[in-house]
């Protein structure tokens, strides 16, 4: 079990494969204990399991537990790479394509950058979505 500091640094070193900085605001916080943060996203680690935890209104809006890391930073960087593919999507909009096309598109890509298995199951979750609501235009 790695102790907090060491998925910190993990975290950071995965986010600089994408540009991120070490101070960037999408990294979530990083709490030595269970008292997570009231708002936003915080990580902690316990003697048997690695915790992720989205707080919205002090409330736990969804919280993902597992004794293998790459449980946890796959959901993390699953959301990060989102609201970095969002920002990209509204930066090189195109009117006549689905949004989503460039959007999911710019976040496999991203996810790539940090771990094949990633993009692989963002496509595969993408591709679902797809067989219920198709791309637009």
């Amino acid at each position: 079990m790695l102790k907090i500091e060491e998925v910190r640094d993990m975290v950071i070193q995965l986010g600089s494969k994408i540009g991120l900085e070490e101070k960037s605001k999408f990294y979530p916080m990083f709490s030595a204990s269970s008292h997570v943060f009231n708002e936003g996203e915080s990580i902690y680690v316990d003697e048997s399991k690695y915790h992720y935890i989205i707080m919205e209104r002090g409330k736990i809006n969804k919280h993902y537990e597992s004794e293998k890391i790459e449980d946890i930073l796959y959901p993390l960087f699953k959301s990060i790479t989102s609201s970095l593919a969002s920002k990209y999507e509204l930066q090189h909009r195109n009117s006549d394509e689905d949004s989503r096309k460039v959007r999911w598109s710019k976040q496999v890509e991203l996810l790539e950058n940090i771990d094949k298995r990633f993009a692989y199951i963002r496509e595969k979750e993408i591709a679902d979505i797809l067989k219920i609501s198709s791309y637009v235009k």
